[in-house]
């Protein structure tokens, strides 16, 4: 045997990864040819016990990947995996409600990477309303607790799943044969947030048993996390060019205050049967939810309205920055409540077969998910006021003259919300054979095909109070035609009807009077509008938005072989993936008689013509891959990949969509899809050098090279909308995605990893990212010249200390500032630096006991978004500090 083969005991330090083992869900897919079969399992335990794990999977693997293992992640203050996958190089995480949600992965945005659970897609729908169905994971569906371990791998293999340029995330959950028989773990913990001032309860608990023979065996866990959530924020809400004044200036400044009770239920079940030595069949159960009903309220002013009256202007690169109205200006208090969730729901069945000379895996199974804002009511309250404001700085002020405290100051505006379910599902199905083979420096040849039947759907109805008939007993209140009016009647101002509670003070983003504010009362608000006022029955009428109902369906055939080669000083991989893709867009085509509304309770709204129109998109694809490792010692290792890559365009962007936002504004704008968007294709090339200098270190450098074939560009027009509250037509512009010029990405990626002495050890990371694009930038046209969520630099720090006592753990990650897209208004959305310092502490009661303190986000980082040029902030947030306690168990 060469000093290449993986021995069985770096696999089984591989696979005993947490207090137990690790289990590997597809055993001829994940371990590059070795089986787990006769494989004595080891407990690994502590930190430094888990990084040599996480070393060993590295250095064997036969492709560029990083690996984190279920100890490592227990030690992390991360309660979900965007968290732990945060800890690798190269990849970055967002947290704009102060929790890891989406991941990018060199430089490549979340919508063009993979996630994988044992191998497969998991179905996701994200809960908030501004959120367009997308190909990005959302990550607060899956706790870090569910996960055995999860790898990055950053340089494709044909027989794992296409549609990713960055890398593609595989998580892998724990299998009750890999346990020991009665495994029991336990976690109890108590979780602060600062902004909330409220302690939250999280849960877990994993139970696994299997037979004296070792031939069936079946786990059960289940996780609850709840979180009271306060997210205190500033925020401008568009930068649009006027042209009375030549300036870019801020639509709506506001203060704001973003509330939210979180509560998060995860239970996962494997039923494991293994009869003989060749059959393995397992079957696992998935189903995750997330309540994460939300109240937002926003003090406003409305300064591009009030352009013409706009004195003492201070302007920065023809953006203003700074200004004040004498009186008379406009302004309003927007409250917002939401009913929402999301739900994600997997089956899997799992069997392979190892006959003498070949290998059989079959794997076939089901994933759903459904969620979205289920109800939203929006209320807004105005008063006409006299106001000044300033954006520089690192805190902005902004007061008024109308005291917002004081709720007689204001009168009944408008009402308006609504439904935005969506749905995602797929069904799939797979067969792959491997079998050994001695043609030279070929050991193993392994060829599939799979198939996908993928669909998304989003529905939006809008409620309207001032539709026909909704007062439906007259007799109550004769003298008012519509609910709505008879709400406003009756609650000319806020202090009428109980609908304000007490006040609050948002001090931590910005200064001034607007700080001060109203708190406002939810339950009494959706008493009104749902329920009835004063002996009336509430009513509203339900009207489909034609041009945001739609429905996308997708499938997918790929077909693949791939050949394992080894030699006494190398060893790798060459395959080939070919993909077939056919998509179905549908949506209503409609005629403008009625603002594009199709009423559906009630005979109010209807288009003379109205039909479900669906287009098609087809195209196919040839995946080449290769990878090479090569031993220049027997700790050391150069690694080279190449392969043409492809990801697949966001749902909503290949759908039939068109969304706008206020209506009430100077120059509205929106965002229209394109169903013809075809995939973006890359081909990359990676040269990595891995030095292993002892058991638990390593120094290793990667140079990677993407050439883009085609980014997404964007371009405008400008459409009719009609305005309920002013009830006429308004000009809106819009902006549409098409598949543009190509570009380039090129990066370096550092680690180094050691351990000092028995107790101390150092982790360091660091990523540089050069993106690219060939398309000229054009400050006029949206997103021209820009790719989405890189950052230029981004690294890890993490020092720890472990005795068998007592272990620690600090970490910070930074990244600098990077592109995330358009902004729901169609202007360039950016994010600034953001560090987050983090800190785990453990005490070991006894081998089975433990105590646990974490600490997240130590620094108070603010997340701070821009428009294109810093001096245009479009918001600033504080989620504020989180501090967990508990205890944990396993036996």
């Amino acid at each position: 045997m060469s000093s290449n083969k993986i021995n069985k005991c770096a696999l089984a330090v591989k696979m005993g990864l947490m207090a137990g083992a690790l289990s590997l869900s597809m055993p001829a897919m994940a371990n590059d040819g070795v089986t787990e079969d006769n494989v004595e399992v080891i407990q690994v335990r502590g930190i430094r016990a888990s990084q040599e794990a996480n070393l060993n999977a590295k250095r064997f693997a036969n492709a560029v990947v990083d690996v984190v293992t279920a100890e490592d992640v227990g030690k992390f203050p991360d309660k979900n995996v965007a968290e732990s996958l945060s800890r690798i190089t190269g990849v970055g995480v967002s947290r704009e409600f102060g929790e890891g949600e989406k991941i990018t992965i060199r430089g490549a945005s979340s919508a063009t990477n993979r996630t994988l659970l044992n191998g497969q897609t998991i179905a996701t729908a994200d809960w908030f309303i501004l959120d367009a169905p997308g190909r990005s994971f959302n990550y607060t569906m899956l706790p870090s607790a569910l996960v055995s371990d999860l790898e990055v791998y950053k340089s494709p293999m044909a027989r794992i799943d296409e549609g990713s340029i960055g890398g593609t995330v595989v998580l892998r959950t724990r299998r009750p044969l890999n346990l020991d028989a009665n495994t029991v773990n336990l976690g109890v913990e108590m979780q602060y947030t600062e902004t909330s001032g409220n302690w939250d309860p999280q849960l877990s608990g994993l139970y696994s048993w299997k037979n004296e023979d070792e031939t069936f065996g079946v786990l059960v866990s289940a996780m609850r996390q709840d979180r009271d959530f306060v997210r205190q924020g500033f925020e401008v809400l568009g930068w649009p060019d006027n042209p009375d004044l030549e300036l870019k200036v801020p639509s709506h400044i506001g203060v704001a205050r973003f509330q939210q009770k979180r509560q998060r239920e995860t239970v996962f079940a494997s039923f494991q049967f293994a009869p003989s030595h060749e059959w393995d069949i397992t079957f696992n159960a998935l189903n995750s939810k997330v309540d994460a009903d939300n109240q937002n309220s926003n003090w406003l002013i409305f300064v591009n309205n009030d352009a013409a009256s706009l004195g003492g202007l201070t302007t920065i690169d023809n953006s203003i920055v700074a200004g004040s109205v004498a009186d008379g200006g406009t302004s309003a208090f927007n409250f917002i409540n939401r009913v929402a969730s999301t739900e994600t729901r997997s089956l899997d069945l799992d069997i392979n077969y190892s006959g003498d000379d070949f290998e059989v895996h079959a794997q076939v199974g089901s994933t759903r998910a459904k969620g979205g804002t289920l109800r939203e009511t929006s209320w807004e309250y105005g008063a006409a006021t006299g106001y000044n404001f300033d954006l520089r700085g690192s805190t902005p002020s902004a007061s008024t003259d109308v005291d917002a405290t004081d709720a007689s100051q204001f009168n009944a505006g408008w009402i308006w919300g609504g439904e935005k379910p969506t749905t995602d599902r797929e069904n799939y199905a797979q067969l792959d054979l491997s079998f050994p083979v001695q043609a030279g420096a070929f050991t193993d040849i392994h060829a599939g095909v799979k198939y996908r039947a993928a669909k998304r759907t989003q529905d939006r109805i809008a409620y309207s109070w001032h539709g026909p008939n909704t007062l439906s007993d007259e007799s109550l209140a004769p003298d008012w035609p519509v609910y709505l009016q008879y709400i406003f009647d009756s609650c000319p101002t806020m202090a009428d009807c109980g609908l304000t509670q007490g006040t609050h003070h948002i001090d931590a983003v910005v200064s001034g009077n607007m700080t001060q504010q109203i708190a406002h009362n939810r339950a009494r608000m959706e008493e009104i509008a749902f329920v009835g006022l004063n002996g009336v029955p509430a009513d509203y009428a339900r009207s489909l938005i034609l041009d945001e109902n739609w429905a996308v369906e997708e499938d997918i055939t790929a077909l693949y072989i791939q050949g394992d080669f080894e030699g006494d000083n190398f060893r790798g991989n060459v395959g080939v993936r070919y993909v077939d893709t056919r998509q179905t867009s549908g949506g209503y085509e409609f005629s403008g008689d009625s603002w594009g509304f199709l009423t559906i309770d009630r005979d109010w709204l209807t288009p003379a013509e109205l039909a479900w129109v669906e287009q098609k998109n087809n195209y196919q694809e040839i995946l080449p891959s290769f990878n090479l490792a090569y031993d220049l010692a027997d700790d050391t290792i150069l690694r080279f990949g190449a392969a043409r890559v492809m990801a697949r365009q966001n749902w909503n962007d290949i759908s039939t969509s068109i969304t706008y936002g206020s209506l009430n504004v100077a120059q509205p704008t929106g965002t229209a899809s394109n169903p013809g968007l075809k995939p973006i294709i890359a081909d990359q090339f990676d040269v990595a050098y891995e030095w292993y200098f002892n058991p638990q270190s390593v120094l290793a450098a990667t140079l990677f090279y993407k050439r883009i074939k085609s980014y997404r560009s964007f371009s405008t027009f400008v459409d009719q909308r009609y305005w309920e509250e002013g009830d006429q037509m308004v000009d809106v512009t819009f902006t549409r995605p098409e598949n543009g010029p190509g570009g380039s990405t090129k990066g370096l990626e550092l680690t180094y990893q050691q351990a000092f002495g028995e107790h101390f050890g150092v982790i360091a990371n660091y990523t540089y990212t050069d993106a690219k694009r060939s398309e000229t930038r054009d400050e006029s046209m949206p997103g021209s010249g820009l790719v989405e969520g890189t950052s230029d630099h981004m690294y890890n720090l993490t020092a720890y200390y472990e005795t068998d006592l007592f272990s620690a753990r600090l970490m910070y990650n930074y990244r600098t500032e990077w592109y995330k897209g358009l902004h729901f208004n169609g202007s360039e959305l950016w994010n600034d630096n953001y560090g987050q310092l983090d800190a785990s502490f453990t005490y070991n009661v006894s081998d089975n006991v433990s105590l646990a303190l974490e600490a997240i986000n130590l620094t108070n980082e603010q997340v701070l978004e821009y428009n294109t040029n810093k001096a245009r902030t479009f918001s600033i947030y504080e989620n504020g500090r989180r501090f967990v306690a508990g205890i944990r168990v396993a036996f």
